[in-house]
């Protein structure tokens, strides 16, 4: 990436830092000015920086006019539609993406997690499951659990757990604390120390 790049990125931190959307259009514009075809890298900070600034239509109009945008691009826009809880522009970015990754499965998963959509949220794990197994990784269970826990799934969350285990995340702390939390919300008390008593100490 060049040099003006960086040097426009830092400055569009500064405006998400102070919350100045209209020096951050300003910057906007020098930028189309200055530069014939943005860098996809300094494109991405542009959407980023809006939906920091909460516009989200620029967000998503600079997204639209990014001649190919990588997967970074995908997941940043995927992100401003999954953290804002609109869910159903997730998914259709979600759909209209040319390849995923383990950031954007859990982006989908999580987006609906946290909006109270879980059959949707655990539609998108199961499709990850069949589809992209090898992106599987302690984010996703850490939310499966999360959610397992919130809305009182007892039988999903045992098959949290065995493909927790049958995927090697059974000694990650990251998914051993949702783990013992899930078990105990759920009045799974023994299961809760069982997994408590197997978590690794010392991390």
């Amino acid at each position: 990436m060049s040099s003006s790049s960086n040097y426009y990125a830092s400055l569009l931190k500064l405006c998400c830092e102070s919350q100045n959307q209209t020096q951050a259009k300003k910057l906007h514009c020098l930028i189309l000015k200055t530069i014939k075809q943005p860098e996809t890298f300094l494109s991405n900070n542009l959407i980023t920086a809006y939906y920091k600034l909460g516009n989200l239509a620029y967000a998503h109009h600079v997204f639209d006019h990014i001649p190919q945008p990588n997967l970074f691009s995908w997941n940043t826009i995927l992100s401003v539609y999954s953290k804002l809880g609109l869910l159903s522009q997730m998914q259709q970015i979600f759909n209209l993406m040319p390849f995923r990754d383990g950031v954007s499965w859990n982006l989908a998963i999580s987006g609906y997690a946290n909006y109270g959509s879980c059959s949707d949220a655990v539609r998108v794990y199961k499709l990850m499951l069949k589809d992209a197994a090898m992106n599987l990784n302690r984010i996703t269970f850490s939310t499966m659990l999360i959610l397992c826990s919130k809305f009182r799934c007892v039988d999903l969350g045992r098959q949290i757990n065995g493909q927790i285990l049958k995927f090697g995340f059974g000694s990650d702390v990251f998914v051993g604390s949702p783990l013992v939390d899930m078990y105990t919300k759920l009045g799974l008390i023994y299961d809760a120390k069982r997994y408590f008593d197997e978590m690794p100490r010392g991390m």
